[in-house]
C-alpha cells in the first residue's frame, strides 16, 4: 500500500533518537486514552454508610465481597461507597442480613411523621427526641468527637415560678482524641444554648471510656475562672513569643530568653458619672402669683362653728395679701456612661536574661538599651506597679563537635535523594547521547548519498564514486558537519546551485 510504504519510509528516515521520541510519545497518547476511557466508563459511586466503627465496617466490607457489589473506602475507611444504582438494593441486603452501619439520629424530620389526630403527649415527645438528634448531630460534626448521644429532661411547665423544675441534659460522647476544657465547655455551652431554659450547671457531660467530663451542679465559677487561666496564658504566651523574636532580630538566635507574668483584671464595671454647669443657668419658666382680700366681715381663715362656717373673731376687719414668684431655671448636664472590658492588665513583670558573651564569644549586649527596648515593646507602666528585669549572665558554650557531626550527618543524609537523583539523570543523558550519535552516524551516509542524487540529477553512485566527487567538490569537515546539522537547508542550496548552472549553459 502506497501510505503504508510512504510510512515505513519517513519511519526509516529518522533517526534513533527521534524514533524513540515518536514510541514514548504514542505510548503516553495510548496510555492516556485508556485512562480516559476507564474514567468515563466507570462507575459512579455514592456512600452506602458513613462514620462506621471497625466492627461495622468488617461486616460491611466482606458481605459486599462475597455478593460481588464493587466498593470503595474512602476517609480512612470511615465511608463505603457502591455504585449509584445498587446502594438503596445494597442497603436492603445488608439489613437482611443484619449488617447496619451507623445509625444517624433523626432531627426535626421526625415532626414530618405527626398527623392530625396526634395527642399532646405524643407531640411533647416527639419534640424532644427531635430536639435530642439535632444536637447529637451538631456535636458529632465536631472534629474531635466521633459520635454523641444526648438526652433532655423537659419537666411541664409549672403555673408558678417558684415550683418550676429545671431542665437537665446528659451527653454521651466518644472522642476520637484527648478531650480538653476547651472543648468541653464547648459542648456545654452549646447544648445549654440550644435548649430553653437550660442552665450550664445542669448538664453533665461524660466520655464512652466512663469518666465524667462535666458533672451537673458545678456552678459557672469553676468554667469561668479555667477560661481566665487560659486567657492569661494565652496573654503572657504571645507577649513572651514576641520579645523573644524582637531580641533574636537583635542579638541573634539563642542569645536571650524572656518571661512575662501578668495580671489581669476580669471584673466588668460600668460607670455612670452626671456634671452639671451652674453657670449656663438660664430661666425656663416664671410663675408670678398675687391674692388681696379686704372686708369687714369675718376672715376666710380661722375656727369653724358647728355648721361648718367660720366663727367671727374680733372686730371683724381683716386685710389678707399673698405673692408668689417662682422662676425654674434650666443649666448644662452631661451624663457619662463608661464600660470597662474584662482582660485589662493590671500589672505586668517581665525578667530577661542575655548571654553576656563570656563562653559563647560573642560581644557583650548593653543590658540598659536592652531594658529600655523590652520595657517599651511590652508596655511597661512604672505608675501600675509592673516590673521589669534585664540581667547578662553567661550562657554555655554550643558543644561545636558534636554540632558539626549532626550536621555532616544530616548533611549527607539529606544529600541521598539528591545523590541518586542526578545519578539517573546522569544514565539517561549517556544513553541518549550515544544513541543520537549512533543515528548519526548511521544517516551521515545517507544524507551525502541524498546531496550526491541532487547533484547528479538522481545517478546513484558507489562508495568508491562517492568519495571521490566529495573529494572533488572539496567538503571539509566543517562542511560535513553542517550538513549533518542541517542536511535539507543544504540539499535545497545546491539544488538552486544547480538550477542556476544550467541556465546559464542553456
Amino acid at each position: 500500500m502506497p501510505g503504508l510504504e510512504s510510512l515505513r519510509r519517513m519511519l526509516r528516515s529518522l533517526t534513533i533518537s527521534q524514533q524513540v521520541g515518536m514510541g514514548a510519545a504514542a505510548i503516553v497518547v495510548i496510555l492516556a486514552g485508556a485512562a480516559f476511557f476507564t474514567w468515563v466508563t466507570a462507575p459512579s459511586f455514592t456512600v452506602l454508610y458513613s462514620n462506621i466503627d471497625e466492627t461495622q465496617l468488617s461486616q460491611v466490607v466482606d458481605s459486599l465481597e462475597a455478593s460481588g457489589v464493587p466498593y470503595r473506602l474512602e476517609g480512612g475507611g470511615s465511608r463505603v461507597l457502591v455504585p449509584h444504582d445498587a446502594v438503596y438494593r445494597v442497603r436492603a441486603d445488608l439489613a437482611a442480613e443484619g449488617v447496619q452501619g451507623s445509625v444517624v439520629p433523626k432531627g426535626y424530620e421526625l415532626l414530618d411523621e405527626q398527623g392530625l389526630s396526634v395527642s399532646d403527649f405524643r407531640q411533647r415527645v416527639d419534640y424532644q427526641r427531635a430536639l435530642e438528634g439535632e444536637l447529637a448531630r451538631t456535636l458529632s460534626a465536631m472534629s474531635g468527637v466521633a459520635g454523641a448521644t444526648v438526652h433532655l429532661v423537659i419537666p411541664e411547665e409549672a403555673l408558678f415560678i417558684e415550683n418550676q423544675e429545671p431542665v437537665t441534659a446528659s451527653v454521651l460522647v466518644d472522642p476520637r482524641q484527648s478531650v480538653g476544657e476547651a472543648d468541653v465547655e464547648a459542648i456545654v455551652m452549646l447544648v445549654a444554648s440550644s435548649v430553653e431554659g437550660l442552665e450550664p450547671n445542669q448538664v453533665t457531660v461524660a466520655s464512652t471510656d466512663g469518666s465524667v467530663l462535666h458533672a451537673a451542679g458545678e456552678d459557672s465559677v469553676t468554667v469561668m475562672g479555667n477560661r481566665q487561666l487560659r486567657m492569661t496564658e494565652d496573654f503572657e504566651t504571645a507577649l513572651s513569643s514576641d520579645l523573644n523574636d524582637m531580641l533574636s532580630s537583635v542579638l541573634g538566635s539563642g542569645r536571650a530568653s524572656v518571661v512575662v507574668r501578668a495580671q489581669l483584671d476580669f471584673d466588668e464595671r460600668e460607670t455612670e458619672s452626671e456634671t452639671y454647669t451652674p453657670e449656663s443657668a438660664t430661666p425656663i419658666r416664671s410663675q408670678v402669683i398675687e391674692e388681696t382680700f379686704t372686708g369687714d366681715a369675718a376672715a376666710p381663715v380661722g375656727s369653724v362653728g358647728v355648721d361648718g362656717t367660720p366663727i367671727a373673731t374680733g372686730d371683724g376687719a381683716y386685710d389678707y395679701s399673698r405673692n408668689e414668684d417662682t422662676t425654674e431655671f434650666g443649666i448644662d448636664r452631661v451624663v457619662v456612661r463608661t464600660m470597662e472590658a474584662p482582660g485589662t492588665v493590671e500589672r505586668l513583670s517581665v525578667a530577661v536574661v542575655v548571654d553576656d558573651g563570656s563562653l559563647t564569644g560573642a560581644s557583650a549586649p548593653d543590658v540598659a538599651a536592652i531594658e529600655a527596648l523590652v520595657g517599651a515593646a511590652a508596655g511597661i507602666q512604672a505608675e501600675r506597679g509592673d516590673a521589669i528585669e534585664v540581667s547578662a549572665i553567661a550562657f554555655p558554650a554550643p558543644p561545636e563537635t558534636e554540632v558539626a557531626e549532626e550536621a555532616a550527618a544530616g548533611g549527607i543524609m539529606d544529600l541521598i535523594p539528591t545523590i541518586v537523583g542526578a545519578l539517573v539523570l546522569l544514565l539517561v543523558t549517556v544513553g541518549l547521547f550515544l544513541m543520537s550519535r549512533s543515528g548519526k552516524k548511521k544517516a551521515k551516509k545517507g544524507e551525502i548519498v541524498e546531496m550526491n542524487q541532487a547533484l547528479t540529477g538522481g545517478a546513484v553512485l558507489d562508495a568508491d564514486e562517492l568519495a571521490a566527487q566529495t573529494a572533488a567538490f572539496g567538503l571539509t569537515d566543517d562542511v560535513i558537519e553542517l550538513v549533518e546539522r542541517q542536511p535539507e537547508e543544504i540539499a535545497t542550496l545546491l539544488r538552486s546551485w544547480l538550477a542556476d548552472r544550467r541556465e546559464t549553459v542553456a
